[in-house]
């Protein structure tokens, strides 16, 4: 598994605010997980404005740590997943269908990465790179969740996992009950699938990712996502606020003050132009 060297892993941990490495504990990887969601957003900018994204490990660690930007779970998990294992953990990179806003008769490909993680022999799901609901600690794999936590992780139907292995749902719970994320099971997916993975939902026409606007990111358990001009928080207990953003320029300052992104002089052009038809589609569906 890729791995972070000693000089990129204090970077990476004084990007999120920690001030020395931790022992591979769960304490530690949930402490890991809560601080890269608050400090190292989700964005698509990068595909949305034609830009190409790389996903080796070397380019992910100069844009999200370096360059300070955010990104979508190919470039997060990727991180991560170095970072953890430099820490210690064992780690294995892992695939999910996106089934979060998608009717259930609708099938999807496997486009999003997450990260399976063994702490003290039991396994966890771990993931920063999903751009709507994201559980902001480690999941066990084999035990529930305290009621309490607004995600869980349920058996998916056979007839609905689409694969010979047993695989799970993510869900959150929400104002009318819990609502499914994605689903995956336990395939170890080698690097070298996500590349072109990464360039299917980076240039394809029927992307989301070239066609909306997203950013998101995770304070004190609550998830602060946007889409275009709506901005929606979604609390602990599930509710959801929603604010409408009527302007580019609105949509670019909540992108410096709420997200961190703070877009150079050629981005901000370019968002900024990318923005006004966004935001006349989105207010006329």
């Amino acid at each position: 598994m890729i791995s972070l060297d000693a000089a990129q892993l204090d970077a990476y941990l004084a990007r999120l605010g920690i001030a020395a490495p931790p022992s591979p504990t769960l304490e530690a990887l949930d402490t890991v997980l809560a601080a890269h969601l608050a400090s190292i957003p989700f964005e698509n900018i990068d595909p949305l404005l034609r830009r190409p994204v790389r996903i080796e490990p070397d380019a992910v660690f100069d844009k999200l740590v370096t360059r300070r930007r955010g990104g979508y779970c190919f470039e997060q998990n990727t991180l991560l997943a170095a970072a953890l294992t430099a820490l210690g953990f064992s780690v294995t990179p892992l695939a999910a269908r996106v089934r979060w806003g998608v009717p259930d008769d609708v099938p999807t490909m496997t486009s999003h990465m997450l990260l399976r993680v063994e702490v003290a022999h039991q396994s966890y799901l771990a993931d920063v790179g999903f751009g709507g609901p994201t559980p902001f600690r480690a999941m066990p794999l084999s035990a529930p969740m305290d009621d309490s936590f607004p995600y869980r992780l349920v058996n998916s139907p056979p007839e609905a996992a689409g694969t010979a292995f047993h695989s799970y749902d993510l869900e959150a719970r929400g104002d009318a009950g819990w609502i499914k994320i994605y689903r995956f099971d336990l395939t170890p997916q080698p690097w070298i699938d996500y590349v072109s993975r990464n360039w299917y939902v980076s240039t394809h026409p029927d992307s989301l990712f070239l066609r909306r606007l997203m950013a998101a990111r995770t304070d004190a358990g609550t998830r602060v996502t946007l889409a275009d001009g709506e901005l929606a928080e979604r609390a602990p207990d599930g509710s959801v606020r929603h604010q409408r953003l009527d302007s580019a320029e609105a949509v670019v300052q909540v992108l410096s003050e709420r997200f961190g992104i703070q877009l150079d002089d050629e981005l901000r052009r370019g968002v900024m132009a990318a923005l006004p038809p966004l935001l006349a589609a989105s207010t006329a569906t």
